[in-house]
């Protein structure tokens, strides 16, 4: 079957709107003081939102590459939509992220630290110990390069994840519900 979805504009709009949101939504956590939050509770909450974020624009670009493309679209389609999206606002985020700890915030990764360290006192460690830890931690601090690779190799995988699930669940259904007219025709 020949495609008529404009693969490119859908994945190109898509992941520069991820990848905005995805920037607005770390300057908001940046302003309100939730970037360093040391509660285990919001962090969670944090993470999850920026899931659901990723999982939105993401399913939105299948849910229009389908549309586009008559009602059909594979789990490889899908999978190659996700990817595609993902890592390109992986791109987007990986220059954010290298501008902030560098520009915007170039104390990241002693904040990281101090944040760290204040959780681990909490758990009774000694003087000790804690200076052993963050000064492992300030040894191992990641160079530009990682700082860039990161989100970019986590937008990859996480679009093809998540247009893998995405799009599993988007062809189950559509052979569901033609499953459900061609039974309702008899």
């Amino acid at each position: 079957m020949e495609t008529k979805a404009d693969f490119k504009n859908i994945v190109l709009k898509s992941a520069l709107l991820l990848g905005g949101v995805g920037i607005a939504y770390q300057v908001l956590l940046y302003a309100t003081g939730l970037l360093y939050s040391g509660s285990a509770g919001m962090s969670v909450l944090t993470t999850v939102i920026s899931i659901a974020i990723s999982v939105w624009f993401i399913a939105a670009a299948i849910q229009q590459y389908k549309n586009e493309n008559g009602g059909f679209i594979t789990v490889g389609e899908a999978i190659k939509v996700g990817a595609v999206v993902g890592l390109i606002a992986g791109v987007i985020l990986a220059f954010y992220q290298v501008l902030y700890t560098t520009v915007i915030d170039p104390d990241y990764y002693q904040r990281t630290i101090d944040l760290v360290e204040q959780k681990m006192s909490a758990m009774g460690l000694s003087e000790e110990q804690l200076k052993t830890f963050t000064d492992e931690m300030a040894k191992h601090k990641p160079s530009l390069l990682k700082t860039f690779l990161s989100p970019l190799i986590s937008g990859g995988i996480g679009g093809l994840v998540l247009g893998a699930i995405i799009g599993a669940i988007t062809v189950s259904y559509t052979h569901l519900r033609a499953h459900e007219t061609r039974h309702d025709l008899v």
